[in-house]
């Protein structure tokens, strides 16, 4: 018995010795490497409007480098407790080094920004960029009167940008401004505005429907290169003339937004615009209702077919006639009420290259 004793005590400090060396070539685990953001990582607040700038140095200190870095947008505009990101967008990195600068939109519900960066040994790091309070803007309100679109390529009124010169024109004009387009309108059961990049969102928008093949946005946007993103909603039967009209200031705008579009009811109509990716608005014919509005917006979002989304500002469109021309073509009239800034300049980081299975 006493010689099984003495044999198990030398088992255990044979053991305990094993274990003690293997924990001397351990691998020590590796701290999460800083990302360097420039002086600061917290603001207390930003105007509406403005633009956040961020240096962005970082060094891996994997030999292999970098396998991916990206950045997100973080938003609670929505609601308090309810928070709304934006799709991954790229941050452009080369070996192991980072050295770039983002700019950020700053508009009501910015909460933060957040940078994920992995290492190609699976390894991460992360930095918060965090804005406590946004001062909403008392800018007046962008308006446009009695803009005039067609589906009729010959009439060179079926592109539109809010924040051109001279916002309605043709396609050639539109092949040199790409990246400024906000809506297109094509004939498809009437006019119908769509975003640049709802071509690809089923072959009736594509070529046309079965009945009329030509009735699609192919031969409007062949030869494109760049589509933007945009947001195109349906008509809402209770954004009226009289709503649009006391539209006056941008907080008017945010707050028509929030409390009539967004809320619940029975404040609101729960048309939740900030996650949405509607690319398409209502065909209107000339027996449609006018006098009433829909929705165009800007934001971020994931190249197809990810439809991931969020809209951080929006404008509304009256539509005030439409009528239908003798070879068949519809022309409409309406105005716009938008932010003052240049809404597409600000978001042109997510326009997309066209996508398949509807090549250009």
């Amino acid at each position: 018995m006493k010689k099984n004793s003495i044999s198990y005590i030398v088992l255990l400090v044979a053991a305990i010795s094993l274990f003690a060396s293997c924990k001397k070539f351990e691998v020590a685990s590796v701290p999460m490497t800083p990302i360097n953001v420039g002086s600061t990582d917290t603001y207390a607040s930003l105007n509406e409007n403005s633009i956040l700038t961020i240096p962005i140095k970082f060094t891996s200190l994997n030999d292999s480098g970098i396998a991916s870095a990206n950045y997100r947008v973080v938003n609670n505009r929505a609601s308090d407790i309810i928070l709304m990101q934006s799709p991954t967008i790229p941050l452009p990195f080369y070996g192991k080094t980072i050295d770039t600068t983002i700019n950020i939109p700053v508009r009501k519900g910015l909460l933060s920004v957040v940078i994920v960066i992995y290492d190609k040994a699976g390894r991460m790091s992360s930095k918060s960029i965090n804005i406590k309070s946004v001062v909403p803007s008392d800018e007046n309100v962008k308006v446009l009167t009695n803009l005039v679109m067609s589906t009729d390529p010959a009439d060179n009124q079926n592109f539109f940008s809010v924040y051109e010169s001279t916002p309605v024109f043709g396609r050639s004009t539109a092949l040199t401004k790409q990246n400024r387009i906000d809506m297109v309108t094509i004939l498809n059961g009437g006019i119908r505005p769509i975003t640049p990049h709802a071509y690809g969102t089923s072959i009736d928008y594509y070529t046309g429907t079965p009945a009329n093949l030509n009735a699609g946005s192919k031969s409007v946007l062949a030869g494109f290169t760049t589509l933007t993103y945009g947001f195109v909603s349906t008509i809402r039967t209770y954004l009226t003339k009289s709503v649009f009209d006391a539209l006056a200031k941008e907080s008017d705008l945010n707050k028509l937004i929030d409390s009539t579009v967004v809320a619940v009811p029975p404040r609101g109509n729960n048309y939740n615009v900030f996650n949405l990716d509607r690319r398409s608005a209502d065909a209107f014919t000339e027996t449609s209702a006018v006098n009433i509005c829909f929705i165009i917006g800007w934001g971020y979002h994931a190249a197809p077919p990810a439809v991931t989304a969020l809209g951080e500002s929006f404008a509304l469109v009256l539509v005030k006639s439409v009528i239908k021309k003798a070879n068949g073509h519809y022309v409409m009239t309406f105005d716009v009420k938008a932010p003052a800034k240049d809404q597409r300049a600000d978001y042109n980081i997510t326009s997309i290259a066209p996508y398949a299975p509807y090549p250009l």
